[in-house]
Protein backbone atom coordinates (compact mmCIF):
# COMPACT_ATOMS: atom_id res chain seq x y z
CA UNK A 1 0.00 0.00 0.00
CA UNK A 2 1.15 3.69 -0.89
CA UNK A 3 0.69 4.64 2.88
CA UNK A 4 2.65 2.07 4.34
CA UNK A 5 6.49 3.77 3.35
CA UNK A 6 4.69 7.55 3.26
CA UNK A 7 6.31 10.31 4.76
CA UNK A 8 3.66 12.56 5.37
CA UNK A 9 2.90 16.31 5.89
CA UNK A 10 -0.15 17.49 7.43
CA UNK A 11 -0.76 21.32 6.57
CA UNK A 12 -2.92 22.69 9.36
CA UNK A 13 -3.44 21.54 13.03
CA UNK A 14 -7.22 22.23 13.12
CA UNK A 15 -9.52 19.64 14.06
CA UNK A 16 -9.05 17.60 10.44
CA UNK A 17 -5.59 17.92 10.29
CA UNK A 18 -5.19 17.12 14.49
CA UNK A 19 -7.55 14.01 13.65
CA UNK A 20 -5.44 12.94 10.16
CA UNK A 21 -2.12 12.39 12.54
CA UNK A 22 -3.62 10.69 15.40
CA UNK A 23 -5.09 8.18 12.51
CA UNK A 24 -1.79 7.98 10.11
CA UNK A 25 0.69 8.18 13.32
CA UNK A 26 -1.07 5.55 15.52
CA UNK A 27 -0.86 3.45 12.36
CA UNK A 28 2.72 3.71 12.22
CA UNK A 29 3.69 6.07 9.11
CA UNK A 30 5.91 8.80 9.51
CA UNK A 31 3.91 12.11 9.99
CA UNK A 32 5.44 15.74 10.17
CA UNK A 33 2.30 18.77 11.44
CA UNK A 34 3.09 22.20 10.17
CA UNK A 35 0.81 24.87 11.32
CA UNK A 36 1.90 28.92 11.30
CA UNK A 37 0.43 29.21 15.17
CA UNK A 38 2.99 27.63 17.41
CA UNK A 39 3.04 25.83 20.35
CA UNK A 40 1.03 27.81 23.32
CA UNK A 41 -1.47 28.51 20.65
CA UNK A 42 -2.24 24.59 19.83
CA UNK A 43 -1.09 23.50 23.06
CA UNK A 44 -4.88 21.66 23.42
CA UNK A 45 -3.89 20.22 20.05
CA UNK A 46 -0.77 19.00 21.25
CA UNK A 47 -1.92 17.80 24.27
CA UNK A 48 -3.94 15.75 22.89
CA UNK A 49 -1.67 13.95 20.40
CA UNK A 50 1.03 13.82 22.93
CA UNK A 51 1.01 10.12 23.03
CA UNK A 52 1.97 10.01 18.64
CA UNK A 53 5.52 10.01 18.04
CA UNK A 54 4.59 13.38 15.58
CA UNK A 55 7.33 15.71 14.52
CA UNK A 56 6.24 19.38 14.51
CA UNK A 57 7.59 22.47 12.61
CA UNK A 58 5.20 25.23 14.52
CA UNK A 59 5.07 28.70 14.68
CA UNK A 60 6.77 29.48 11.29
CA UNK A 61 6.04 29.04 7.05
CA UNK A 62 5.70 25.00 6.21
CA UNK A 63 9.10 23.10 5.35
CA UNK A 64 10.06 22.23 2.08
CA UNK A 65 7.78 19.22 0.71
CA UNK A 66 11.43 17.62 -0.91
CA UNK A 67 11.24 15.20 2.30
CA UNK A 68 8.13 13.97 2.06
CA UNK A 69 5.76 11.63 -0.20
CA UNK A 70 2.34 13.04 0.76
CA UNK A 71 0.70 16.06 2.24
CA UNK A 72 -2.36 16.40 3.34
CA UNK A 73 -3.80 19.86 3.25
CA UNK A 74 -6.47 21.23 5.65
CA UNK A 75 -9.57 22.39 3.96
CA UNK A 76 -8.39 26.12 5.65
CA UNK A 77 -5.03 25.91 3.96
CA UNK A 78 -4.94 28.00 0.89
CA UNK A 79 -3.92 26.13 -2.82
CA UNK A 80 -1.23 28.65 -3.15
CA UNK A 81 0.81 28.31 -0.63
CA UNK A 82 4.45 28.06 -1.30
CA UNK A 83 4.95 24.39 -0.10
CA UNK A 84 1.89 23.21 -2.43
CA UNK A 85 3.88 24.93 -5.50
CA UNK A 86 6.42 23.35 -5.05
CA UNK A 87 4.65 19.94 -4.08
CA UNK A 88 2.69 20.13 -7.46
CA UNK A 89 6.23 21.02 -9.28
CA UNK A 90 7.64 17.61 -7.68
CA UNK A 91 4.37 16.01 -8.33
CA UNK A 92 4.33 14.80 -4.73
CA UNK A 93 0.21 14.29 -4.02
CA UNK A 94 -1.53 16.54 -1.93
CA UNK A 95 -4.92 14.93 -0.52
CA UNK A 96 -7.62 16.54 1.24
CA UNK A 97 -8.66 14.48 5.03
CA UNK A 98 -11.45 12.78 3.27
CA UNK A 99 -9.40 11.33 0.74
CA UNK A 100 -7.08 10.34 3.70
CA UNK A 101 -9.73 8.09 5.33
CA UNK A 102 -11.28 6.66 1.86
CA UNK A 103 -7.90 4.66 1.27
CA UNK A 104 -8.55 3.23 5.06
CA UNK A 105 -12.20 3.72 4.85
CA UNK A 106 -13.99 -0.43 5.09
CA UNK A 107 -17.06 0.25 4.00
CA UNK A 108 -19.48 1.80 1.44
CA UNK A 109 -20.03 5.87 2.05
CA UNK A 110 -22.89 8.24 0.96
CA UNK A 111 -21.64 11.73 0.28
CA UNK A 112 -23.13 14.75 0.03
CA UNK A 113 -22.30 18.25 -0.83
CA UNK A 114 -23.65 21.37 -2.37
CA UNK A 115 -24.26 24.92 -1.31
CA UNK A 116 -26.58 24.74 1.13
CA UNK A 117 -28.32 21.79 3.06
CA UNK A 118 -25.61 19.32 2.75
CA UNK A 119 -25.63 18.91 6.80
CA UNK A 120 -28.82 18.38 7.26
CA UNK A 121 -28.93 16.13 4.51
CA UNK A 122 -26.16 14.41 5.88
CA UNK A 123 -27.97 14.30 9.34
CA UNK A 124 -31.38 12.55 7.96
CA UNK A 125 -29.09 10.14 6.20
CA UNK A 126 -27.88 8.96 9.17
CA UNK A 127 -30.62 9.34 10.76
CA UNK A 128 -32.17 7.11 7.97
CA UNK A 129 -29.26 4.05 7.48
CA UNK A 130 -29.06 4.08 11.82
CA UNK A 131 -33.26 3.63 11.52
CA UNK A 132 -32.79 0.46 8.83
CA UNK A 133 -30.63 -1.25 10.92
CA UNK A 134 -27.21 -0.13 9.29
CA UNK A 135 -24.28 1.09 11.95
CA UNK A 136 -23.82 4.20 10.54
CA UNK A 137 -20.92 7.00 10.53
CA UNK A 138 -21.84 10.42 9.79
CA UNK A 139 -18.70 12.90 8.90
CA UNK A 140 -16.82 14.80 6.96
CA UNK A 141 -17.57 18.55 6.76
CA UNK A 142 -20.30 18.31 9.38
CA UNK A 143 -17.71 18.55 12.08
CA UNK A 144 -16.80 15.02 12.61
CA UNK A 145 -13.73 13.94 10.49
CA UNK A 146 -13.86 11.47 8.93
CA UNK A 147 -10.09 9.85 9.79
CA UNK A 148 -11.88 9.81 13.38
CA UNK A 149 -14.55 6.93 12.55
CA UNK A 150 -11.91 5.09 10.43
CA UNK A 151 -10.83 2.65 13.35
CA UNK A 152 -13.98 2.17 14.33
CA UNK A 153 -15.69 0.89 10.93
CA UNK A 154 -16.25 -2.51 9.87
CA UNK A 155 -16.98 -3.33 6.56
CA UNK A 156 -21.35 -3.59 6.98
CA UNK A 157 -21.41 -0.45 7.81
CA UNK A 158 -22.29 2.53 6.22
CA UNK A 159 -20.32 6.24 6.09
CA UNK A 160 -22.54 9.22 5.47
CA UNK A 161 -19.80 11.91 4.68
CA UNK A 162 -20.29 15.42 3.89
CA UNK A 163 -18.29 16.96 2.16
CA UNK A 164 -16.94 20.44 1.08
CA UNK A 165 -15.60 22.16 -2.51
CA UNK A 166 -12.29 22.87 -0.24
CA UNK A 167 -12.05 19.26 0.73
CA UNK A 168 -13.03 17.88 -2.76
CA UNK A 169 -10.49 19.39 -4.53
CA UNK A 170 -7.77 17.51 -3.25
CA UNK A 171 -9.66 14.23 -3.68
CA UNK A 172 -8.35 11.92 -6.27
CA UNK A 173 -9.84 8.55 -5.96
CA UNK A 174 -12.51 9.17 -3.89
CA UNK A 175 -15.42 6.98 -4.87
CA UNK A 176 -18.80 7.19 -2.69
CA UNK A 177 -21.42 4.38 -3.88
CA UNK A 178 -23.77 7.28 -3.66
CA UNK A 179 -23.25 11.18 -4.37
CA UNK A 180 -26.16 13.78 -3.48
CA UNK A 181 -25.93 17.07 -4.95
CA UNK A 182 -28.31 19.55 -2.74
CA UNK A 183 -27.88 22.78 -5.28
CA UNK A 184 -25.26 24.46 -6.27
CA UNK A 185 -24.88 28.43 -6.10
CA UNK A 186 -21.95 31.08 -6.36
CA UNK A 187 -20.09 30.60 -3.19
CA UNK A 188 -16.76 31.22 -2.02
CA UNK A 189 -16.52 33.53 -4.70
CA UNK A 190 -13.25 35.10 -1.99
CA UNK A 191 -12.00 31.69 -3.42
CA UNK A 192 -12.78 30.61 -6.71
CA UNK A 193 -14.24 31.88 -9.87
CA UNK A 194 -17.45 30.05 -10.82
CA UNK A 195 -16.38 27.10 -13.13
CA UNK A 196 -13.78 26.11 -10.66
CA UNK A 197 -16.46 26.32 -8.17
CA UNK A 198 -18.63 23.93 -10.27
CA UNK A 199 -16.00 21.79 -11.07
CA UNK A 200 -14.80 21.22 -7.64
CA UNK A 201 -18.72 19.99 -6.52
CA UNK A 202 -18.40 17.55 -9.63
CA UNK A 203 -15.20 15.71 -7.93
CA UNK A 204 -18.16 14.09 -6.27
CA UNK A 205 -19.08 11.84 -9.05
CA UNK A 206 -15.64 11.39 -10.69
CA UNK A 207 -14.90 8.19 -10.07
CA UNK A 208 -18.02 6.67 -10.65
CA UNK A 209 -18.98 3.93 -12.31
CA UNK A 210 -22.42 2.20 -13.66
CA UNK A 211 -22.50 0.52 -10.06
CA UNK A 212 -22.59 3.31 -7.97
CA UNK A 213 -25.50 6.30 -7.76
CA UNK A 214 -25.91 9.82 -7.81
CA UNK A 215 -29.23 11.90 -5.72
CA UNK A 216 -29.90 15.03 -8.18
CA UNK A 217 -31.52 17.97 -7.03
CA UNK A 218 -33.75 18.42 -10.37
CA UNK A 219 -34.73 22.33 -9.71
CA UNK A 220 -31.50 23.05 -9.62
CA UNK A 221 -29.82 23.52 -13.43
CA UNK A 222 -26.09 23.05 -12.13
CA UNK A 223 -26.84 19.88 -10.39
CA UNK A 224 -28.55 18.38 -13.53
CA UNK A 225 -25.76 19.26 -15.78
CA UNK A 226 -22.93 17.39 -13.29
CA UNK A 227 -25.40 14.58 -12.99
CA UNK A 228 -24.88 14.09 -16.65
CA UNK A 229 -21.56 13.30 -16.34
CA UNK A 230 -22.22 10.31 -13.75
CA UNK A 231 -22.58 6.94 -14.95
CA UNK A 232 -25.11 4.75 -12.81
CA UNK A 233 -28.29 4.95 -11.62
CA UNK A 234 -30.09 8.65 -11.18
CA UNK A 235 -32.39 9.38 -8.66
CA UNK A 236 -33.72 12.66 -8.63
CA UNK A 237 -35.82 14.73 -6.31
CA UNK A 238 -37.58 18.08 -6.99
CA UNK A 239 -40.34 20.27 -5.65
CA UNK A 240 -42.14 19.88 -8.78
CA UNK A 241 -43.44 16.92 -10.65
CA UNK A 242 -41.15 14.87 -12.30
CA UNK A 243 -41.41 13.92 -15.83
CA UNK A 244 -42.46 10.57 -15.69
CA UNK A 245 -39.45 8.78 -17.39
CA UNK A 246 -37.43 9.56 -14.56
CA UNK A 247 -36.66 7.92 -11.17
CA UNK A 248 -37.14 9.92 -8.27
CA UNK A 249 -39.43 11.56 -4.97
CA UNK A 250 -40.87 14.73 -5.54
CA UNK A 251 -44.01 17.04 -4.35
CA UNK A 252 -47.53 16.42 -6.35
CA UNK A 253 -50.04 18.27 -4.73
CA UNK A 254 -50.23 17.58 -1.15
CA UNK A 255 -48.50 13.84 -1.73
CA UNK A 256 -45.11 13.11 -1.33
CA UNK A 257 -44.59 10.68 -4.41
CA UNK A 258 -41.84 8.41 -5.61
CA UNK A 259 -41.12 6.65 -8.97
CA UNK A 260 -38.80 3.99 -8.64
CA UNK A 261 -38.04 0.52 -10.96
CA UNK A 262 -41.25 1.19 -12.92
CA UNK A 263 -43.54 1.75 -10.03
CA UNK A 264 -45.33 5.15 -8.32
CA UNK A 265 -46.27 5.41 -5.05
CA UNK A 266 -47.42 7.74 -2.33
CA UNK A 267 -44.33 7.98 0.74
CA UNK A 268 -46.64 10.64 2.62
CA UNK A 269 -48.72 13.93 2.89
CA UNK A 270 -46.62 17.19 2.28
CA UNK A 271 -48.31 18.14 5.37
CA UNK A 272 -46.55 15.67 7.31
CA UNK A 273 -43.00 17.04 7.41
CA UNK A 274 -43.18 20.02 9.77
CA UNK A 275 -40.08 21.50 9.68
CA UNK A 276 -40.12 24.86 7.24
CA UNK A 277 -37.71 24.72 4.74
CA UNK A 278 -36.66 21.10 4.93
CA UNK A 279 -38.55 20.01 2.53
CA UNK A 280 -35.89 18.97 -0.31
CA UNK A 281 -33.49 18.02 2.12
CA UNK A 282 -35.98 15.34 3.58
CA UNK A 283 -37.03 14.53 -0.11
CA UNK A 284 -33.11 13.69 -0.59
CA UNK A 285 -32.88 11.54 2.15
CA UNK A 286 -36.01 9.45 0.92
CA UNK A 287 -34.37 9.12 -2.55
CA UNK A 288 -31.51 7.67 -0.88
CA UNK A 289 -33.64 5.81 1.15
CA UNK A 290 -35.09 4.02 -2.19
CA UNK A 291 -31.56 3.90 -3.57
CA UNK A 292 -30.66 1.69 -0.54
CA UNK A 293 -34.00 -0.60 -0.57
CA UNK A 294 -34.77 0.24 3.32
CA UNK A 295 -38.76 -0.13 3.91
CA UNK A 296 -41.00 2.53 2.71
CA UNK A 297 -42.66 1.96 5.95
CA UNK A 298 -39.41 3.49 7.72
CA UNK A 299 -38.49 5.82 5.15
CA UNK A 300 -41.95 7.32 5.97
CA UNK A 301 -41.31 7.35 10.28
CA UNK A 302 -37.67 8.88 10.02
CA UNK A 303 -39.33 11.69 7.57
CA UNK A 304 -42.79 12.22 9.57
CA UNK A 305 -40.05 11.93 12.42
CA UNK A 306 -37.85 14.82 11.51
CA UNK A 307 -38.06 18.31 14.57
CA UNK A 308 -34.99 20.14 12.74
CA UNK A 309 -31.85 20.99 13.84
CA UNK A 310 -30.73 23.79 16.07
CA UNK A 311 -29.56 27.34 14.27
CA UNK A 312 -31.55 26.21 11.02
CA UNK A 313 -34.68 28.16 10.67
CA UNK A 314 -35.47 26.74 14.27
CA UNK A 315 -38.41 28.13 15.62
CA UNK A 316 -37.87 29.68 18.98
CA UNK A 317 -40.87 30.93 20.59
CA UNK A 318 -43.96 32.85 19.98
CA UNK A 319 -45.16 36.07 21.61
CA UNK A 320 -47.95 38.50 20.81
CA UNK A 321 -48.78 36.09 17.89
CA UNK A 322 -45.05 36.28 16.31
CA UNK A 323 -43.07 33.83 15.52
CA UNK A 324 -39.25 34.16 15.87
CA UNK A 325 -36.98 31.64 14.01
CA UNK A 326 -32.96 31.39 14.28
CA UNK A 327 -31.26 30.48 11.07
CA UNK A 328 -27.69 31.37 11.97
CA UNK A 329 -26.47 28.60 10.00
CA UNK A 330 -27.38 30.89 6.78
CA UNK A 331 -23.95 31.81 5.59
CA UNK A 332 -24.97 33.00 1.85
CA UNK A 333 -27.19 34.79 0.91
CA UNK A 334 -28.98 32.03 -1.31
CA UNK A 335 -29.45 30.15 2.27
CA UNK A 336 -31.12 33.28 3.56
CA UNK A 337 -33.45 33.56 0.30
CA UNK A 338 -34.14 29.69 1.30
CA UNK A 339 -35.49 30.39 4.57
CA UNK A 340 -37.59 33.14 3.09
CA UNK A 341 -38.96 30.66 0.92
CA UNK A 342 -40.03 28.63 3.90
CA UNK A 343 -43.18 31.42 4.57
CA UNK A 344 -44.65 32.18 1.52
CA UNK A 345 -47.61 33.15 3.02
CA UNK A 346 -46.47 35.47 6.19
CA UNK A 347 -45.01 38.82 6.15
CA UNK A 348 -41.18 38.58 7.30
CA UNK A 349 -39.21 40.88 9.52
CA UNK A 350 -35.63 39.79 8.09
CA UNK A 351 -32.46 40.45 10.39
CA UNK A 352 -29.37 40.03 8.33
CA UNK A 353 -26.25 40.54 7.51
CA UNK A 354 -22.91 39.30 8.76
CA UNK A 355 -18.53 39.42 7.61
CA UNK A 356 -17.87 40.50 4.37
CA UNK A 357 -15.68 37.96 3.26
CA UNK A 358 -16.55 35.89 0.46
CA UNK A 359 -17.34 38.38 -2.23
CA UNK A 360 -21.01 37.28 -1.83
CA UNK A 361 -23.11 38.87 -4.33
CA UNK A 362 -25.87 40.34 -2.46
CA UNK A 363 -27.88 41.30 -5.25
CA UNK A 364 -30.07 37.95 -5.47
CA UNK A 365 -30.88 38.16 -2.10
CA UNK A 366 -32.17 42.19 -2.30
CA UNK A 367 -34.03 41.20 -5.01
CA UNK A 368 -36.13 38.27 -3.03
CA UNK A 369 -37.00 40.62 -0.64
CA UNK A 370 -39.75 43.19 -2.77
CA UNK A 371 -42.78 42.35 -1.57
CA UNK A 372 -42.17 39.32 0.58
CA UNK A 373 -40.91 41.86 3.76
CA UNK A 374 -42.07 43.65 6.14
CA UNK A 375 -38.99 45.45 7.31
CA UNK A 376 -35.04 44.46 6.96
CA UNK A 377 -32.85 44.45 9.48
CA UNK A 378 -29.52 44.66 8.73
CA UNK A 379 -26.42 44.66 10.90
CA UNK A 380 -22.51 43.42 10.58
CA UNK A 381 -19.93 44.18 7.87
CA UNK A 382 -22.38 42.80 5.14
CA UNK A 383 -25.05 45.34 6.64
CA UNK A 384 -24.48 48.48 4.55
CA UNK A 385 -24.15 46.66 1.25
CA UNK A 386 -27.30 45.32 2.08
CA UNK A 387 -28.73 48.48 2.87
CA UNK A 388 -27.41 50.72 0.32
CA UNK A 389 -28.91 47.77 -2.63
CA UNK A 390 -32.18 47.15 -0.72
CA UNK A 391 -32.66 51.51 -1.44
CA UNK A 392 -31.08 50.94 -4.69
CA UNK A 393 -34.50 48.97 -5.97
CA UNK A 394 -36.86 50.94 -4.02
CA UNK A 395 -37.09 49.08 -0.17
CA UNK A 396 -37.13 51.88 2.22
CA UNK A 397 -38.35 49.83 5.19
CA UNK A 398 -34.81 48.89 6.07
CA UNK A 399 -33.21 49.97 9.34
CA UNK A 400 -29.43 49.34 9.92
CA UNK A 401 -28.31 48.30 13.52
CA UNK A 402 -24.87 48.05 15.56
CA UNK A 403 -25.70 44.65 17.08
CA UNK A 404 -28.06 41.62 17.94
CA UNK A 405 -29.61 43.03 20.72
CA UNK A 406 -30.74 46.18 18.92
CA UNK A 407 -31.89 44.38 16.23
CA UNK A 408 -34.52 41.91 17.93
CA UNK A 409 -35.73 44.88 20.04
CA UNK A 410 -36.00 47.15 16.42
CA UNK A 411 -37.98 43.86 15.23
CA UNK A 412 -39.75 43.19 18.07
CA UNK A 413 -41.29 46.58 17.82
CA UNK A 414 -42.29 46.70 13.76
CA UNK A 415 -43.70 43.38 13.46
CA UNK A 416 -47.34 42.50 13.86
CA UNK A 417 -49.14 39.56 15.03
CA UNK A 418 -49.42 37.02 12.42
CA UNK A 419 -45.70 37.79 11.23
CA UNK A 420 -42.18 35.75 11.06
CA UNK A 421 -38.99 37.27 12.61
CA UNK A 422 -36.34 35.71 10.82
CA UNK A 423 -32.79 35.53 11.64
CA UNK A 424 -31.05 34.59 8.59
CA UNK A 425 -27.72 36.57 8.44
CA UNK A 426 -26.62 35.04 4.92
CA UNK A 427 -22.84 35.39 5.43
CA UNK A 428 -19.98 34.03 8.33
CA UNK A 429 -20.16 34.76 11.84
CA UNK A 430 -16.42 36.17 12.74
CA UNK A 431 -17.10 40.05 12.20
CA UNK A 432 -19.32 39.59 15.91
CA UNK A 433 -18.95 36.22 17.12
CA UNK A 434 -16.69 33.35 17.53
CA UNK A 435 -19.33 31.18 15.50
CA UNK A 436 -22.58 31.05 13.97
CA UNK A 437 -23.92 28.97 16.93
CA UNK A 438 -22.47 31.62 19.21
CA UNK A 439 -24.20 34.15 17.00
CA UNK A 440 -27.90 31.67 17.27
CA UNK A 441 -27.36 31.04 20.88
CA UNK A 442 -27.49 34.82 21.49
CA UNK A 443 -30.16 35.40 19.22
CA UNK A 444 -32.18 33.43 20.76
CA UNK A 445 -31.35 34.37 24.33
CA UNK A 446 -32.14 38.03 22.82
CA UNK A 447 -35.71 37.05 21.72
CA UNK A 448 -36.01 34.81 25.20
CA UNK A 449 -35.64 38.01 26.99
CA UNK A 450 -38.94 39.56 25.50
CA UNK A 451 -40.78 36.79 27.14
CA UNK A 452 -39.15 36.93 30.33
CA UNK A 453 -37.13 40.10 30.65
CA UNK A 454 -33.32 39.74 32.47
CA UNK A 455 -33.77 40.48 35.86
CA UNK A 456 -37.03 39.86 36.28
CA UNK A 457 -38.01 37.84 39.59
CA UNK A 458 -40.38 34.68 39.96
CA UNK A 459 -42.15 34.92 43.10
CA UNK A 460 -40.62 32.55 46.18
CA UNK A 461 -42.51 29.88 47.14
CA UNK A 462 -40.41 29.45 50.17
Amino acid sequence: MFLDHARILIIGLGISGESAAALCASRGYAVTVTDTRDADQLRPELDRLAGFPISYHLGVEPPSCADFTLIIRSPGVPRDLPVLIEAHARAIPIWSEIELAHTMCLCPSIAITGTNGKTTTATLAGELMRAAGRTTHVVGNIGVPFTSAISAIDDGDVAVVEVSSAQLEDCYAFQPATAVLTNVRPEHMDRYVWDQYVAAKARIVRNHTPAHSTVVNYDDEVCRKIAEQAPGHLMYFSLQALPADLDGVFLAGDQVVAQHVQTRSVICAHQELGVPGATANLLAMMAVGLLWSVPVGVIRRVATGYMGREHVIEHVTTTQGVDYYNDSKATNPWSTLHALGAFPDRPVVLITGGKDDKRADVAPLVAGLAGRVRHVITLGQTGPRITAAAYARGITAVTQVGTLAEAVTLAAEVAQAGDVVLFSPGANSKDMFVDHRARGALFKQHVRELVTPPGSARLSTR
